[in-house]
Parts: C-alpha cells; sequence; structure tokens
C-alpha cells in the first residue's frame, strides 16, 4: 500500500513538475500565434485524446500498465524537444499532440491501475482517498513548477522546457516502480473491438454509469477548456510574469488542497455535488462579468470546488464498475471528455478571436452552471 502511493503521487508529482506549463500559451501569443491559432493547437491536445483514448484503455486492459505510463511520458518529453527546434506554429503544434498521445493514454490506464491495485489488496474502499492523494500530489507538482517558473522566467522558454525534459523522464522512472496491478482479463483469445464493444456495453447497461460518465467528462471538458487560458486570464486583467505563474501556482494549491480533503464529502448526495458544480460555474461566470485584478480570486473558487466534485464522482463512477472492463470504461469516459474539450477549446478560441478572452471566460462559466443545474433538478427528481 504504502509503495503503491508513494509510486502513484511520484509519478503524478513529476507528470505536473513542467516548467513552461504557466506560460505555454503566453509563449504561443508571443511567439506570433493568433487566439485562433491557439485555440487549435490547444484543440489538437484533446483532438489526439478523442482518437485515442478508448484504444488506449483497451489496451490497458490487456498490456502492461507500468509501460504505457512510462511510453506515454517519453512522447511527451519528444514532443518538449520539437518545441525547442521548432518555435512556430506547426511545431507547437505536434508537440500538443505528443502530450495529447501522453495524457489518453495516462487517463483510464491510471485509475485503473490503481483501483485494481486496491481491489487485490482488498482496500478499494479506500480508492477516493488514495486517488485525492494522487491528485494532490498532481497538484503540488503544478504549485512546485509555477514557483520555480515565477523564480526561473528570465531565464528564457527553453530552459524552462528542459526542465520539463529531465521532469518527463523522472515521471517514466516513477511509473515503472508502481507495483503491478493483477490482470484480470481472462487468457484465451482476445478481440480489440469485441473488447471495446463489451466495455461500451457495460458502461450503457449498469445503473448510474451513463449519467455519472456523462457528468464527469462535461465538467472535466470545461474545467480542461479554460486550464491552459488561465494564463492568458492574468495576462488580461494586468499580471506580470511572476504574477501569472504565482496565479497558476494559487490554482493548483487551491486544487491540491481540495483533493486532498474530498473524501470528506464522500457522503453527499449526488445532487449536493451537482449543486456545488453549479456554485463554482456562478464563480467563473462573476470572474469573467468584473475582469479585474481581483477577480482573480473567483477561479480559485471555480478550481476548489470542481476538484470537491471531481474526486468524489470518479469514486463513485469507479465503484461501479466491472475489473474486466475498467480501464475501457474509463477511458471511454475520457473519450467523451476529449470530445467535449476539442469543441470548447476551439470554440474558447474562436470567441477569443472574434470578441474577447473575457467573453469567453463567461460563456464557460455559464456552461458549468447549466450543467450542474440540470444534473441537480436530474439527480433530485431522481432520488
Amino acid at each position: 500500500m504504502n509503495r503503491l502511493l508513494l509510486s502513484a503521487c511520484a509519478l503524478r508529482f513529476f507528470d505536473a513538475f513542467v516548467l513552461i506549463a504557466p506560460f505555454y500559451t503566453v509563449m504561443f501569443a508571443e511567439r506570433g500565434l493568433t487566439p485562433a491559432q491557439i485555440g487549435i493547437v490547444l484543440a489538437s491536445w484533446s483532438m489526439v485524446g478523442v482518437v485515442l483514448e478508448a484504444p488506449c484503455g483497451v489496451l490497458a486492459d490487456r498490456w502492461s500498465r507500468r509501460w504505457i505510463l512510462a511510453i506515454a511520458q517519453l512522447l511527451r518529453v519528444v514532443g518538449f524537444m520539437i518545441w525547442i527546434a521548432f518555435p512556430n506554429f506547426w511545431g507547437f503544434l505536434i508537440g500538443l499532440m505528443l502530450w495529447g498521445m501522453k495524457s489518453a493514454s495516462l487517463s483510464g490506464c491510471f485509475e485503473a491501475l490503481i483501483y485494481d491495485e486496491l481491489a487485490a489488496l482488498k482496500r478499494q474502499g479506500e480508492y477516493v482517498t488514495v486517488y485525492g492523494r494522487t491528485q494532490a500530489a498532481r497538484f503540488s507538482g503544478v504549485v512546485a513548477a509555477s514557483l520555480g517558473a515565477a523564480v526561473a522566467a528570465g531565464l528564457g522558454y527553453d530552459a524552462l522546457i528542459w526542465a520539463g525534459v529531465a521532469a518527463g523522464l523522472a515521471a517514466a522512472i516513477a511509473a515503472m516502480s508502481i507495483p503491478q496491478a493483477p490482470k484480470v482479463l481472462a487468457v484465451g483469445r482476445w478481440d480489440f473491438l469485441g473488447h471495446l464493444a463489451r466495455g461500451a456495453k457495460e458502461a450503457a447497461s449498469r445503473p448510474d454509469v451513463p449519467a455519472l460518465l456523462l457528468f464527469i467528462a462535461g465538467m472535466q471538458a470545461i474545467t480542461y477548456a479554460c486550464s491552459d487560458y488561465w494564463q492568458l486570464f492574468g495576462l488580461e486583467v494586468g499580471l506580470t510574469k511572476p504574477g501569472i505563474a504565482l496565479f497558476v501556482a494559487s490554482l493548483s494549491a487551491v486544487g491540491a488542497l481540495a483533493a486532498w480533503q474530498a473524501h470528506r464529502l464522500r457522503r453527499l448526495p449526488l445532487t449536493g455535488l451537482c449543486v456545488l458544480l453549479a456554485i463554482a460555474g456562478a464563480c467563473l461566470t462573476l470572474a469573467a462579468a468584473t475582469f479585474q485584478v481581483w477577480s482573480i480570486v473567483l477561479p480559485l473558487a471555480f478550481v476548489a470546488l470542481y476538484w470537491l466534485v471531481d474526486t468524489n464522482a470518479d469514486a463513485r463512477f469507479q465503484h461501479a464498475l466491472n475489473p474486466e472492463t475498467r480501464a475501457t470504461v474509463a477511458s471511454l469516459k475520457g473519450f467523451v471528455m476529449q470530445c467535449g474539450t476539442s469543441v470548447l477549446m476551439l470554440t474558447f478560441g474562436l470567441v477569443a478571436d472574434s470578441a474577447s478572452y473575457q467573453a469567453a471566460f463567461f460563456g464557460a462559466g455559464l456552461a458549468a452552471m447549466l450543467l450542474g443545474g440540470s444534473y441537480a433538478l436530474w439527480a433530485r427528481g431522481r432520488g
């Protein structure tokens, strides 16, 4: 148990310890990309996820999940090197596509590995706690990277990217140190499409799974579409580069605290979780409506509430799955999320290009309010 927790937390920490992360959309803008081009580049990350999320989940139900997680980190390392060699639209596009391959390989595979390892120890009831700890480790990595970036901003973008290369190698090593979860797929003839279809059937037929899948994927799509634009939020309201890095660090710090303490809400009804998401959306809408330096406190509230909801909703989702298709169904959730994120990221960039970043953030906040409110009404009626 201790080795699992330490290795998983180390993976998530180094996966997030990317010094260029607080600045890469600012870097794109300074290298001449328009808001629409930035939207296309960011959307390419999630579009790759649309294509690869489900296949990666099926593969994770059959092959070594540790190796998948390690290779995923090396793909992003290659992408960072491309950014250094070709700092233009096409270089950034290819680099983020490789980053998208990493993300698609990580999501469902990591969740399934943690849950099945806990199940082997007869401690699957602790998933929400362990998962929350790994999310806190991820946010700690972002905080550490953001603080480091604030200090090292004067060294230039290339130096920050090389630090990300080193972190990626460390994350690959951490992935290989995670205990090997037992294989749950029966030995015998294996059909890729058949297994994928079986996972989809499981997702559609199990009680609460379809609704939870759509709810989690929807709120993740809204949040991830905003996450790469927080840097530009800070820039637009007047923060300096060190200030932007500290703003990103603060977002991650509150996210880490929320994920760490999320298990305390594990008995909250689903209706309560949906209401919290609606409140989070209201915070983001108000931040966009005011759009002043002091408004940065409202995205902090949005992020904190989001992670309280996401961590608990994901635990309920995992408890409802069949072990033999866990990674596949989890990746189907990721597939739906990536579809939504692709559309929202591109839409965000186009709205910012035609109107303003302020209008784009306002729309994202309204979307979160609508999702949380509509699901709260559904959950209340179902209850």
